[in-house]
């Protein structure tokens, strides 16, 4: 017979609100300060009435009960905190969970929104015995400060009824399960509210009622629907389940306890995001190169923010100073409800491998640097520079992705001969004398000036409509300035940069 360990977060939403509340509390502040909603009693709500879905124990010292309305609990408390219930919120997180489980276990169903079933009978030859796959189970989970009930089944409706009516139960004997199985009230069935009607018309009130009367004679009274569920709960039949699968992206959603309107206060609940990020990089061995973070702000639109890193890396701590960055230059149309985090592009660490013998230079690597420069100026502000195939200088060059071109040396051949300067020299033993700045646009000489190197020709372009005919010299003004000037076809001349 199979075993199965059944998960259930009866205040999963709750529970994921009191851990952002943590991650929002500023260092150093105290659970009455005003920062703080960790004091502060605190319920969800939900449905058509507005009842009272998830409590925690500062509620229930309150008298507030599951069940409640709104107004009844209101009244207890002037620092209730109210949430509405929040389905897809809670689908999210039961993913969260099964995906962090993943590492120790293996065969995983999602019963959303807030439950598990983990088959346990696979498990056990790795983990020797059934005591000790649990106490690995409650380490792992308790990292996550999920509060859970739990029980064992050899059924998977079985194993979901007594986590969710009985409590924790943990036992391989079939004799155990079963009495406590039998003991549960009829109405802990997943039927229709029409057939427990009809179940207790007939005097039915517990399972074992149900059980007593033999499954042909139940299918003379019933439908074949109810002969179908009490089969599956009895392990007569098999349950259909469909396992959970690792997800190959990363994307996390964490809401805020209380709105943040201070952009600094998002550091803490970002980090744990950005935690849980490096956390499923390392076990996939990639690193991170982009990345989207998302502001869902009251009354407007989500803000979303891409942060880039070409370097790529895994480490919370490096994403972190750059988030930090790209928030300092963030404008807010509302208070910060809720944050989400996505990773937006991944690569293998092999391909970011520089060589072993390369020279390192200061404690930030060039592609550290850049990331830097973007997240605080922008990208469009951060460009690189690319030598093109033309000889026209203003087209000699362009604007590239940062470090997206290899540094290779140009060649060239140097002129000699005339009388140059001892950093002229030095520049000309490299290639084709250029001056390092470029006029924006080309100015008429109208001063007087010295050659002391050229002419250099440049004849082409007549391909494009935008030819040249210009013959280049190296001179010297008056001020002692070293120019870059040219002269035309109709002996006109102009400057067209400086030298540095």
């Amino acid at each position: 017979m199979t075993l199965w360990l059944y998960l259930h977060f009866s205040a999963i939403q709750l529970d994921k609100l009191k851990m952002a509340a943590q991650a929002q509390t500023p260092d150093g502040a105290q659970p009455s300060d005003d920062l703080s909603a960790l004091s502060r009693p605190c319920i969800i709500v939900g449905g058509h009435d507005n009842r009272v879905m998830q409590l925690d124990q500062a509620a229930a010292q309150l008298g507030i009960k599951v069940g409640m309305g709104l107004a009844g609990a209101a009244a207890r408390s002037r620092e209730l905190l109210v949430h509405p219930y929040d389905e897809a919120d809670e689908k999210r997180t039961i993913r969260e969970i099964a995906q962090w489980l993943y590492l120790i276990t293996a065969d995983i169903a999602l019963f959303a929104p807030q439950g598990l079933l983990l088959k346990v009978s696979g498990m056990l030859a790795m983990y020797r015995d059934l005591s000790h796959y649990l106490n690995t189970l409650h380490a792992h989970l308790d990292t996550q400060s999920f509060s859970y009930r739990f029980a064992c089944g050899y059924s998977p409706e079985a194993a979901r009824l007594l986590a969710e009516h009985h409590g924790t139960l943990v036992s391989q004997d079939p004799k155990v399960l079963e009495s406590a199985l039998l003991g549960l009230p009829l109405t802990a069935l997943s039927l229709p509210a029409k057939a427990l009607e009809r179940l207790r018309r007939v005097g039915f009130k517990t399972v074992a009622d149900l059980f007593a009367l033999p499954l042909v004679e139940l299918g003379k009274r019933f439908d074949c629907e109810l002969v179908q569920y009490v089969s599956r709960l009895r392990g007569k039949v098999p349950h259909p389940v469909t396992f959970y699968q690792s997800e190959p992206e990363f994307e996390r959603h964490l809401p805020l306890l209380y709105e943040i309107e201070n952009l600094d206060w998002l550091n803490k609940p970002l980090l744990k995001l950005l935690v849980q990020q490096e956390q499923f990089l390392r076990l996939r061995n990639r690193h991170a190169t982009q990345l989207t973070l998302t502001l869902h702000q009251r009354d407007a639109d989500p803000l979303v923010l891409s942060i880039g890193r070409g370097e790529g890396t895994d480490r919370a701590d490096l994403w972190l100073t750059l988030c930090d960055l790209k928030l300092s230059t963030v404008t807010l149309s509302g208070p910060v409800q809720a944050i989400g985090l996505k990773v937006a592009q991944m690569c293998q660490p092999d391909e970011l491998m520089t060589d072993l013998f390369a020279e390192r230079r200061g404690t930030m690597t060039p592609a550290g640097l850049v990331a830097v420069l973007q997240a605080r100026l922008g990208e469009q502000a951060v460009q690189g520079v690319k030598a093109c195939d033309d000889l026209r200088p203003e087209r000699a060059s362009a604007y590239c992705t940062p470090l997206s071109v290899s540094r290779t040396p140009l060649s060239g051949t140097p002129f000699s001969g005339l009388p140059l300067s001892d950093d002229m020299m030095a520049s000309s033993a490299m290639g084709y004398l250029r001056p390092a700045f470029l006029l924006p646009t080309i100015q008429p000489l109208q001063h007087k000036v010295t050659v002391h190197l050229g002419p250099e020709r440049i004849c082409t372009g007549w391909w494009d409509a935008h030819g040249i005919e210009r013959d280049y010299f190296v001179a010297q003004d008056q001020q002692g300035r070293w120019l870059w000037v040219f002269r035309d076809r109709q002996q006109r001349w102009f400057c067209h940069g400086v030298f540095s």
